[in-house]
């Protein structure tokens, strides 16, 4: 398992289907990599979001839940699919990226928390202090 944290940049569109008697889901997202080392060499991810079952449902409501623009981190496997070439001449392979979760970031408060009471601004500095230190 692997994380990644970034802003969507791109989402394709949903594509349904049925397999063996179950519904499926299936979309990819691009997401680019927040605060690069880099500035001008971003990372950036493709990842397949693939849900069967009764899991459908939220690849098919990726969109109510992420737009362009957010800020996601990505659980994601790294996937090498093998398979026979058509032409018959051996194996072939494919590597994909597939999320497993994504969630949005949280974000940082937009306003500084106001102190609990307000600061004493009468001190009279001649008044005896009655503290051991």
């Amino acid at each position: 398992m692997s994380t990644f944290n970034g802003k969507i940049t791109e989402i394709s569109e949903i594509r349904t289907g049925e397999s063996n008697g179950k519904e499926w889901a299936s979309l990819e997202f691009e997401v680019t990599e927040l605060n690069p080392q880099n500035p001008n060499y971003p990372q950036i991810g493709l990842f397949g979001y693939f849900k069967n079952g009764e899991y459908a449902k939220y690849a098919k409501e990726f969109n109510n839940n992420f737009k362009v623009g957010d800020e996601v981190t990505v659980d994601y496997n790294l996937k090498c699919i093998e398979y026979d070439k058509k032409d018959g001449s051996g194996k072939g392979k494919f590597y994909k990226t597939e999320a497993w979760k994504v969630q949005k970031l949280e974000s940082a408060p937009s306003e500084i928390p106001q102190p609990p009471f307000e600061p004493v601004t009468d001190l009279n500095d001649a008044e005896e202090d009655d503290l051991p230190f």
